[in-house]
């Protein structure tokens, strides 16, 4: 054990010492957090682990504890223990950080609750992957699904005024796909539209897939290549780094029929 563990444990309550196991040892911590003299030495979530061959000192850090300490401790003394777990632990995610970690590894992390992954912001459902088809077939009963590797994705009406979003599911290698054609007006007359393509799974699955959008007309063709986003980032997150296609209305009139705009969409697998 290092100087600055064994200066710590020489100024810790002798409640502390000698605790074998957690349930001792929360029943020590209850008992101590009734003291007066209380130091915010040990701050967090988690348990455990600072011990040596004796056992006879552990750093607790699964329980929020104020420990303490016999004859005081300088604020210069006080190490930072505050480590606490991740939100998502009850889906699985097993991490503990530090508190000053965890806002960029929550923003990533996979056991984070899925959202619906349709665009706007009617639909508050969240759950778990594996309840998002479910979700899908039975709240939005509109979105069509096509089965194979190569379809054509019609977009109706993209002349209707207003932001529209135009939504269909691509099912091919044992995966269900979103398609998405965002339209935006991003100020008075001049609008945009977003193609994207969105894996129902996890990052690390979309790392697996590419896809191709092809817009075509009279010898003209527009085509967009790239890896899908998981339903975890989601369609604003695309649009905000522009990883998706991106046109607007006159290009969109090119190679539009009637109003009506047909993409084509290729998923294809990646090599490993």
């Amino acid at each position: 054990m290092d100087n600055d563990d064994s200066r710590i444990r020489g100024r810790l309550c002798p409640s502390l010492i000698g605790r074998g196991n957690l349930y001792d040892i929360i029943v020590a911590m209850a008992t101590i957090m009734t003291s007066s003299s209380l130091c915010p030495l040990l701050i967090g979530r988690g348990l455990a682990a600072s011990t040596n061959q004796t056992q006879d000192v552990y750093v607790l850090y699964d329980i929020i504890v104020a420990v303490p300490v016999a004859g005081g401790l300088d604020q210069s003394e006080t190490r930072d223990f505050y480590v606490d777990a991740v939100p998502y632990s009850s889906t699985g995610c097993s991490l503990s950080l530090h508190h000053t970690e965890k806002p960029e590894h929550e923003d990533i992390c996979e056991y984070r609750p899925y959202s619906c992954p349709c665009p706007g912001a009617s639909c508050k459902w969240q759950g778990s992957l594996e309840a998002v088809m479910p979700h899908l077939t039975h709240a939005h009963k509109s979105i069509t699904t096509l089965q194979g590797e190569d379809i054509v994705f019609l977009a109706t009406d993209i002349n209707l005024p207003g932001a529209v979003d135009w939504v269909m599911m691509q099912f091919c290698f044992s995966h269900h796909f979103m398609l998405v054609l965002e339209k935006q007006e991003k100020y008075e007359g001049h609008q945009q539209f977003f193609a994207i393509v969105l894996l129902i799974g996890t990052r690390k699955q979309a790392e697996n897939f590419a896809y191709r959008l092809e817009l075509n007309g009279n010898r003209r063709r527009l085509t967009w290549e790239a890896t899908p986003r998981s339903i975890h980032d989601g369609v604003a997150a695309a649009i905000m780094n522009s990883d998706c296609l991106v046109f607007d209305t006159a290009i969109a009139h090119l190679f539009a029929d009637n109003g009506n705009l047909g993409i084509n969409v290729t998923i294809s697998t990646c090599c490993p």
